[in-house]
């Protein structure tokens, strides 16, 4: 088994497009919206239209896991770069699945897999607008082959975007399923927002018209999730530590108890 000290993290090009197209297709098998917006056979070239398209973008950053004995692609991961001024790509503030997913589908709105896609993209669009500051880092994609997982890439991949966020003091943003989420909590991340959407609505329309008797999907939970800047860090522990003192303001503790304040008289500010 490959351990993760024998990984190296190195720059995309185009000659691992092909490569790179092919772990992306195969690192969803947990995901059923993807399964509801394209198949692997059709999205494989929209996949490697996009990494053509961006991999030498400077607002793109693409990086390789590779095994170091083998030198096998182990996994990769792209994210957008948005700075407080300039023009930016709009894949910059998107996830792949999506974007690919109306790459696909171009202007065919009537598609049925066209209004999840685009609620995807737009609700990720709306949180980032709540939660982020104009310049911040958005993780487009972390993929891992099958063969790969639990042995750390991801987690030596998301690193790459930390270092980089760390370097400029910069937040990063990710929207992701919540089969996927345990990935950035360990890596310090934590939620905005969660919301989830009803498969069964997605579905084609002759799937749909069976009801009941058709294939039912559930529910599937997305989470919003980002790792703040050190200033913002800063600023919400100056906020907690101004709300608890004036949670506490006015309260004289009786020199002869050894009891806590109650609750009532020590938790005044709603946060």
């Amino acid at each position: 088994m490959q351990s993760i000290l024998d990984i190296d993290i190195l720059p995309a090009q185009h000659s691992s497009v092909s490569t790179m197209a092919h772990v992306f297709i195969n690192s969803f098998d947990l995901d059923g919206s993807v399964k509801l917006m394209y198949t692997k056979d059709e999205i494989v070239p929209i996949i490697q239209e996009i990494l053509h398209d961006y991999i030498d973008d400077d607002a793109i950053q693409f990086r390789l896991a590779v095994a170091r004995h083998t030198r096998r692609l182990a996994g990769w991961m792209s994210f957008g770069v948005i700075p407080a001024l300039g023009r930016v790509p709009e894949f910059a503030f998107n996830e792949m699945t999506s974007w690919a997913a109306q790459k696909l589908i171009h202007s065919y709105a009537s598609d049925y897999r066209y209004p999840l896609a685009a609620q995807l993209e737009d609700r990720s669009r709306h949180g980032q607008s709540l939660h982020m500051l104009r310049h911040r880092l958005v993780i487009n994609t972390i993929v891992t082959d099958p063969e790969y997982r639990r042995l750390g890439v991801a987690g030596k991949l998301l690193r790459c975007a930390v270092d980089r966020a760390r370097s400029t003091d910069w937040a990063i943003w990710v929207q992701t399923p919540t089969v996927y989420e345990g990935l950035f909590w360990r890596n310090g991340f934590h939620d905005v927002g969660t919301f989830g959407l009803d498969l069964n609505a997605f579905k084609p329309p002759e799937e749909v018209a069976m009801g009941v008797h058709g294939r039912q999907l559930g529910i599937q939970t997305w989470r919003q999730m980002k790792l703040g800047s050190r200033a913002e860090s800063l600023l919400e522990r100056a906020i907690a530590e101004t709300a608890e003192a004036e949670g506490t303001r006015g309260h004289v503790p009786n020199p002869r108890s050894t009891s806590p304040p109650s609750s009532a008289s020590a938790n005044t500010t709603t946060h």
